[in-house]
């Protein structure tokens, strides 16, 4: 089972994000920090990441560069408030899979687990 790590400091979109996300069929373990997040990517060697750009404690994009050093084929899908251009370029730069923009669409949601299980050879 794939295991995703999301990571959002707003506690509605990420326990509804959670909740969306298991009912697809993946593990599922969150984080309301930056320094949560780290800890539990060090735990729980998740194979993919939600993570919120803008943080309380730690930048998303040096949270993802870490990751990175730590798990090179990690793939990290940004959630953001804002869609910007510089939002779009920026989580292309970073290497980022994609990214989500707050208030998650729940059909680009599924689409992107979707997607996700085809990555990773499984059957929807």
């Amino acid at each position: 089972m794939i295991k995703i790590l999301v990571c959002d400091d707003e506690i509605f979109a990420r326990d509804a994000m959670a909740k969306i996300i298991r009912r697809k069929g993946f593990d599922v373990v969150v984080a309301s920090n930056g320094e949560e997040c780290i800890d539990l990517f060090k735990k729980e060697n998740p194979e993919v990441v939600f993570l919120d750009v803008m943080l309380p404690d730690l930048d998303g994009d040096h949270i993802h560069k870490y990751l990175k050093e730590l798990k090179q084929d990690i793939n990290v899908y940004y959630i953001t408030g804002s869609d910007s251009v510089f939002t779009r370029e920026n989580a292309k730069m970073a290497g980022a899979k994609g990214y989500l923009q707050k208030p998650v669409d729940i059909d680009l949601l599924f689409e992107t687990l979707d997607n996700i299980k085809k990555d990773f050879g499984e059957q929807n």
